[in-house]
């Protein structure tokens, strides 16, 4: 799972899909935690933690994906697929099964995302 989760974490921050992190791309996806990143940017970053392929949206299978390497053996893959399947059910706007990043954005817009996702400086 530890290699699973750093394989995702490469894959967020190469901007290029050259299957490495050059500095640029690292300091890129670090400034979306800086005080100074706008909300947007912030919610761009959290969405592309999700957007497994790439292809503009969060599909049940990616959801599952994400939220297994958060919760590893702490829930049962049935649990899990009750709550992605309620989450997309609820996030779904336009009802085609997956999530966009206007619905994504809805879906988190009661969350303080510039504080949660901002790293206290020194």
């Amino acid at each position: 799972m530890l290699r699973m989760s750093l394989r995702r974490m490469i894959a967020i921050f190469d901007e290029d899909g050259g299957g490495d992190v050059d500095f640029q791309e690292f300091v890129s996806g670090l400034s979306a935690f800086s005080s100074k990143g706008n909300k947007e940017q912030k919610l761009r970053f959290a969405f592309k933690v999700y957007d497994i392929d790439r292809d503009g949206y969060i599909s049940n299978g990616e959801l599952f994906i994400v939220l297994k390497m958060m919760v590893g053996s702490n829930l049962k893959d049935q649990q899990l697929q009750q709550i992605v399947d309620k989450t997309i059910m609820e996030a779904d706007l336009d009802k085609d099964g997956k999530i966009s990043f206007e619905e994504f954005t809805k879906m988190v817009e009661n969350t303080d995302v510039s504080m949660s996702m901002t790293l206290d400086t020194f």
